[in-house]
């Protein structure tokens, strides 16, 4: 079941089979996010244990700009490259809905 237009819950998978069924991901270096894309919109998810749960994009973004922690390198030439838009563009999609 897919979502409605406008519809912002978030989504989660149980298990990384559900996770790629419907569509490729990327994941960032050796941490636990990832990117795919869910109703044709650049979405972010954080694996935990063997659950995949989708996070709000500025979760994600504050994340990649100030961790100290995570290996983050490169994160918006690979969040250009999977998506094919740059970092703004996609910040902007969201600051419209």
């Amino acid at each position: 079941m897919t979502r409605k237009a406008g519809d912002f819950n978030y989504r989660s998978f149980s298990n990384f089979e559900s996770f790629i069924e419907d569509g490729p991901i990327h994941k960032i270096n050796d941490t636990n996010w990832f990117l795919k894309k869910q109703n044709n919109l650049p979405s972010f998810f954080l694996r935990q244990d063997n659950v995949f749960k989708q996070m709000n994009p500025e979760c994600f973004f504050i994340t990649a700009e100030k961790s100290a922690s995570l290996n983050m390198q490169g994160w918006q030439d690979q969040c250009k490259q999977f998506f094919k838009i740059n970092v703004e563009k996609i910040k902007c999609l969201y600051k419209k809905k």
